[in-house]
C-alpha cells in the first residue's frame, strides 16, 4: 500500500494511539516505590512455595511475558491464571498477584476475594477501582499503575510492576532486573524510530499491516516469543477490529498445521516470529513447515527480531506488534482505540448479575 493510505491517521485516530504507543518504552522507567504504603521485601518472599498472576486481556500478559522471559529463573513454581478460579494448590503459602488496570474486572475481583479467603499471600497491580479499594481495607499491598487510555497499552508498566515484585521478594535469580528493563527501554526508544509515523520508506510495520489487510492472521512463534504472538493477536482483534489466530512452534506442528489442507479457500496472512536465539532444531521445524505448507497458501512473512537479549527482543516484537496492528485499524477505516463490543458486553453482563 502507497503511504496514501495511511494520509487519515490523524482524522481517524481521535485518541491518538499512535502518541501511547510510542510512549510505551517509558513505562519500563516507571519507579512504584512513590505510590505504595510499604515497601516489598525479601520478607515477602519468605515461605513462598509458588507464585499464581491473576489477570483477563491485557492485564494478564505482564504474567505472560515475565513467564517467558524469566522461566528459568523463578526460584518457585509460576502460574497465570485468566479466570476466576484459583488452583486447588492455592494456600498460605502461595503468592498471588492480583492484577486489573481498571480495578474494575469482575473475574480478577472474584480471583482476589478467594485468595484472601484461602489466606494466601497477596499484592495487587492495578490503576484504580474497587481492587483498589480492596486492597486498602484489607491492608493489602498495591502498585498503582500509570494512567494509560487502555490496559493493552500498559503492559509494560504492568511488567515492571511484576518485575518490582519478583525481584524484590526474592523468588527469582539472575542480577539486575530493573536494569535489564531500563535498558530495554533505552534499545526500544531507538527502534521505535523504525514503524513511528513520521518513518515514511521502509516502515517494516506498514508493509506487515498491508500484508494483513483484509485477511484473517495467524501469527505463528517460536516459544521464547509466545507472549507477543498472543499479544499481536489480540491487538489486531481490538485495535484493527479484525480476526486473527496464534500459535506456537512445535506444539503447532502435532496439530493446527493439518488444518491448512481444507481452508475453504479463505486467504490467510501469516507471520512467524522468531528471535536470532533460536537453536537449530527450531529453526529447521519452522523451515520445514514453510515448505510443507506453501502449496496450501501458507506464505509467512518472517519477522526477527534483533536485541542483544532475550527481554530485548520479546519486547521489540512486541511493540513492533502494536505498531503494525494500529496501522491496519487506519488501513481498515477504523479509530484503533474504543472497543465498543467488549465494553458493552461488560454493560450488558453487569445487567444480568
Amino acid at each position: 500500500m502507497s503511504q496514501s493510505s495511511y494520509a487519515q491517521i490523524n482524522t481517524l485516530d481521535k485518541e491518538r494511539i499512535f502518541d501511547v504507543i510510542d510512549g510505551q518504552p517509558n513505562q519500563l522507567r516507571q519507579n512504584y516505590a512513590d505510590t505504595m504504603r510499604e515497601d516489598i521485601t525479601a520478607i515477602d518472599g519468605i515461605g513462598i512455595d509458588n507464585i499464581v498472576f491473576v489477570g483477563m486481556g491485557g492485564s494478564a500478559l505482564a504474567g505472560s511475558i515475565a513467564s517467558d522471559w524469566l522461566g528459568s529463573r523463578l526460584l518457585v513454581p509460576f502460574e497465570v491464571v485468566r479466570g476466576s478460579n484459583l488452583p486447588g494448590y492455592v494456600n498460605h503459602s502461595t503468592l498471588v498477584i492480583v492484577s486489573s488496570y481498571s480495578g474494575n474486572t469482575e473475574e480478577t475481583l472474584l480471583a482476589f476475594v478467594q485468595a484472601t479467603r484461602l489466606n494466601a499471600r497477596v499484592i495487587t497491580i492495578t490503576r484504580d477501582g474497587e481492587l483498589t479499594e480492596l486492597s486498602k481495607n484489607a491492608g493489602i499491598i498495591s502498585l498503582q499503575l500509570p494512567d494509560i487510555s487502555q490496559p493493552r497499552l500498559a503492559v509494560f508498566a504492568g511488567l515492571k510492576a511484576l518485575t518490582c515484585i519478583l525481584e524484590d521478594t526474592k523468588l527469582v535469580n539472575g542480577g539486575d532486573l530493573r536494569r535489564e528493563l531500563e535498558d530495554t527501554a533505552d534499545y526500544l526508544d531507538t527502534q521505535k524510530l523504525r514503524w513511528g509515523t513520521d518513518k515514511q520508506g521502509g516502515n517494516q510495520a506498514k508493509d506487515l499491516a498491508s500484508h494483513l489487510h483484509t485477511k484473517p492472521g495467524i501469527i505463528y512463534a517460536s516459544p521464547l516469543l509466545k507472549s507477543a504472538s498472543y499479544k499481536w493477536k489480540i491487538d489486531i482483534n481490538e485495535n484493527a477490529k479484525q480476526m486473527a489466530f496464534c500459535d506456537v512452534f512445535s506444539e503447532l506442528n502435532h496439530n493446527e498445521m493439518q488444518g491448512w489442507l481444507e481452508t475453504n479457500e479463505v486467504e490467510y496472512a501469516s507471520i512467524v516470529l522468531c528471535t536470532s536465539f533460536e537453536d537449530s532444531s527450531m529453526q529447521k521445524r519452522i523451515d520445514i513447515t514453510a515448505k510443507l505448507l506453501e502449496k496450501y497458501g501458507y506464505e509467512p512473512k518472517a519477522v526477527t527480531a534483533s536485541g542483544s537479549n532475550h527481554i530485548q527482543q520479546l519486547l521489540e516484537t512486541v511493540l513492533l506488534g502494536d505498531y503494525v496492528s494500529a496501522y491496519l485499524a487506519i488501513l481498515n477505516g477504523i479509530d484503533p482505540t474504543p472497543v465498543k463490543l467488549v465494553e458493552q458486553f461488560k454493560k450488558d453482563l453487569a445487567l444480568e448479575i
